[in-house]
């Protein structure tokens, strides 16, 4: 099944009858158009149907057009569907998914409910669920650059939560200054000799690091490889191991 993202809706909304007031009609000419508007909304994942209150709206606009192509479609006439408290099914909808997220993780994804920052946490679970799908969809590069990218968030934030501003002494991988500039492999060995995160699990993210560094084209050819399946797993199991541990 094709993915569908609220955006793709609104736009198509906007396209067919754009600047369209509240209380607009359509009637039995736009059956195809609203038919075409039910189906998308059908393949629209339903985590990112994030919309609360306003989901009444999308259901109620939804039934209202359903009910009024059947109407067309057996009895005839030309009578438009019903408005809800002034407004049309089609402004309904439209209003509804327009504050709706294009991304969002998928509900399996790891909670880390650890991380305080509400924004942070979302973005680095985007990340780690963005890697899933590229791996689903065999887009290896894609999922190993984003599950390093996720690794990285995590540690810098343990490093930051646990007031570390500067490198820890006995450090092999010559950090200099704040870890908000150091690299991964510097993350990775700080978090490790703090505690923070276990051997193993350091081990692993070593491993998701050098993958990750063949995005850059010029070590990729260096080194002959590209990213794979195995890299891609390699930074996700990285990521997970990560998560668990800060917990």
């Amino acid at each position: 099944m094709t993915k569908v993202v609220p955006s793709q809706v609104v736009a198509l909304i906007d396209r067919v009858y754009p600047s369209a007031p509240p209380d607009m009609k359509v009637y039995s000419g736009d059956s195809a158009i609203l038919a075409a508007i039910i189906n998308l909304v059908d393949d629209i994942p339903v985590e990112l149907l994030t919309i609360s209150g306003d989901y009444t709206g999308l259901v109620v606009g939804l039934e209202s057009m359903g009910a009024a192509i059947d109407r067309w479609n057996h009895r005839g006439g030309d009578d438009p569907p019903r408005n809800h408290d002034g407004k049309s099914p089609v402004y309904l909808v439209r209003a509804a998914l327009g504050k709706c997220p294009d991304e969002r993780p998928s509900p399996g994804t790891t909670d880390l409910a650890f991380v305080s920052d509400t924004a942070l946490r979302e973005s680095i679970r985007l990340d780690i669920s963005s890697a899933s799908e590229a791996l689903h969809r065999s887009d290896f590069k894609a999922s190993t650059v984003l599950a390093g990218s996720a690794i990285e968030a995590l540690l810098l934030w343990s490093l930051q939560d646990a007031g570390h501003t500067a490198a820890v002494a006995g450090m092999k991988t010559g950090a200099k200054g704040p870890p908000e500039g150091w690299a991964l492999a510097q993350l990775i060995e700080a978090a490790e000799m703090l505690g923070l995160i276990k051997p193993e699990t350091a081990q692993q993210c070593g491993q998701a690091r050098d993958f990750r560094n063949l995005i850059h084209p010029g070590k990729s050819q260096r080194l002959s490889v590209t990213c794979d399946r195995g890299t891609a797993l390699a930074a996700l199991a990285g990521a997970e191991l990560v998560s668990r541990d800060l917990k």
